[in-house]
């Protein structure tokens, strides 16, 4: 790649994918458009330093790139062409916002001056993406480049992390681009903040009763999450997670009561009506949270929120807060570490009661005769290393994961708050390139998995060490649910007519195998990891009668 300062013509194509490197990212996450040969191009003569994963839908690939900003920290970078890649990338877009990631979408465009004049593949890329995106760039002049690369890594960072787009026109990539001295922005993001004034959050915590820490959010740190697991310990303070939220605190924790979700334990979902004090550091209470806006509310003289976040556009809506602090959860751990605070023997009590709720509600439930899925995913957990990465994309399936896989290290979870079908194999994807030494397990439901599975055929060219767990019951579980609840007997839209998955997986070069009885899913991936350094892949046979962890649904 030429230097800017060289006499050889320096490209806007070149431009781009050399800010992406300067900003600290060689990976970027495609598939391919005559819309930006000139980026592709310069990607090319990145070589070996720069890391190309080519899709075959930009779904997924912007999947990937959303899991990627989450995984690293950094943005996550989607390239896609004008039109229907642009389109069919929104979905990624639409995750990262909901997610709080730092994500770039690189949109090749329709040449200067066609544009909204009936352009081939034209879209406006302001009204499609201005409700989704922190904000829409546009690469319009040569002169533009350098500035609207800087600001979108600046958006797509500081605050709130989330989501930039930059449209660049595919004329103006080969136009020579203004040259600049090389500078390192790979440190860019948030400066250090100032101590907190943590006079108000010690005296409520020291007055409180019922007092309970909720934690949530993306960018936390391991440092952040073993000083709250130790603080709390030592206070006997209970700490919950928000939804799908549950790898933030080692869930082994003996100050880990579990999670405020669509399944929520008795026991924690009535502390919570109760509580006196209520500390929420980086997520917020929505609508599954709040059980659709039915609990938290309404203000509550008997109740206190203190409410942490790093921007000020975080703080709940739906439940106001009494105290907020701007801050992210390292620089507010470490102020509320630093405060003299006192157990109090009723906490301890209290603590103790929600840690064997929370523990009792692990334990799968007995179904009798119906073999219940849960089992098999506690089982497994067992035999996984701590730090294997788990994937999910949304269904029924994913809450026997959620309740019954024990999460013990920070960033083990990609499962977005969205709740998006057709995420885990793409995220497992992403997880594997950047954490080629760990373990990464995609759960999948039948409905959810077709979704993207053709972008497999990267694990398996790329030899990575994934896992599928495909749940295969026959049905979307989670609308079927709903159907029979409120129609019961009338089911529409639900039934799935499969292939023969274990023939599909096998077919892009995939070892896989299918299991009848999930008792026998700790057996089946040991053996076949033991045997394979790549992707593998096991079909499991779930009964549609389980339709949650909780119940059994009668068809009719």
């Amino acid at each position: 790649m030429s230097h800017p300062n060289s006499s050889t013509t320096f490209s806007v194509g070149q431009a781009v994918v050399k800010s992406i490197v300067e900003h600290g990212v060689q990976r970027a996450f495609c598939v391919p458009g005559e819309s930006y040969l000139a980026i592709l191009e310069a990607i090319r003569e990145q070589g070996d330093a720069f890391d190309l994963v080519v899709c075959r839908h930009e779904g997924g690939a912007a999947y990937m790139a959303e899991a990627a900003g989450r995984i690293t920290g950094k943005p996550g970078i989607c390239m896609v062409t004008r039109g229907p890649g642009a389109c069919n990338a929104a979905i990624g877009v639409h995750t990262a916002q909901h997610e709080g990631t730092p994500m770039i979408l690189l949109v090749g465009d329709v040449t200067r001056g066609t544009k909204g004049q009936f352009a081939f593949q034209d879209v406006d890329l302001h009204r499609l993406y201005g409700g989704m995106a922190k904000e829409v760039l546009e690469i319009l002049e040569p002169d533009d480049v350098h500035d609207v690369m800087d600001r979108a890594f600046r958006i797509a960072t500081t605050g709130r992390p989330g989501p930039v787009v930059i449209g660049v026109p595919e004329d103006v990539q080969f136009d020579e681009a203004p040259s600049r001295e090389p500078v390192d922005l790979a440190k860019q993001g948030d400066a250090t903040k100032a101590d907190l004034d943590m006079t108000q959050v010690v005296d409520r915590l020291s007055a409180a009763q019922r007092p309970l820490i909720v934690v949530g959010g993306t960018g936390w740190t391991k440092q952040a999450s073993l000083q709250l697991a130790r603080l709390a310990e030592r206070l006997g303070v209970p700490v919950a997670s928000t939804f799908r939220r549950h790898d933030l605190l080692d869930n082994r924790s003996e100050s880990y009561v579990g999670s405020i979700g669509i399944f929520t334990s008795t026991a924690l979902s009535d502390y919570l009506a109760t509580a006196d004090l209520v500390i929420s550091i980086s997520g917020t209470f929505g609508e599954i949270e709040t059980a659709r806006y039915k609990r938290m509310v309404t203000p509550s003289p008997s109740r206190y929120l203190v409410h942490v976040a790093r921007d000020e556009a975080e703080f709940d809506s739906a439940v106001v807060p009494n105290l907020t602090i701007v801050s992210d959860a390292q620089n507010f751990c470490n102020a509320l570490d630093r405060q003299i605070l006192t157990p109090n023997s009723s906490w301890a009590r209290q603590l103790q009661t929600l840690r064997s709720s929370y523990l009792a509600y692990s334990e799968p439930v007995d179904f009798g005769n119906h073999i219940n899925p849960g089992s098999a995913v506690s089982a497994l957990a067992q035999r996984l290393p701590d730090h294997t990465m788990v994937t999910l994309g949304a269904g029924n399936y994913t809450h026997f994961v959620l309740r019954h896989h024990p999460f013990r290290e920070l960033n083990t979870l990609l499962a977005p708050i969205c709740a998006p079908m057709g995420y885990s194999i793409p995220a497992a994807i992403a997880a594997a390139l950047q954490c080629p030494a760990q373990e990464v397990l995609a759960y999948a439901g039948d409905g959810c998995f077709l979704m993207n599975a053709q972008e497999l055929v990267i694990a398996v060219k790329r030899r990575l060490k994934l896992t599928v767990v495909l749940m295969n019951n026959g049905i979307y579980g989670s609308i079927r649910m709903h159907q029979e609840f409120r129609y019961p007997g009338r089911a529409i839209a639900t039934d799935l007519d499969n292939p023969d998955f274990v023939q599909f997986a096998t077919s892009m070069g995939i070892p896989a195998c299918r299991i009848d009885d999930p008792r026998d899913l700790p057996e089946a991936w040991q053996k076949m990891r033991l045997s394979t350094e790549g992707p593998v892949f096991i079909e499991m046979s779930t009964d549609p009668a389980i339709i949650n962890t909780e119940r059994l649904l009668e068809f009719r």
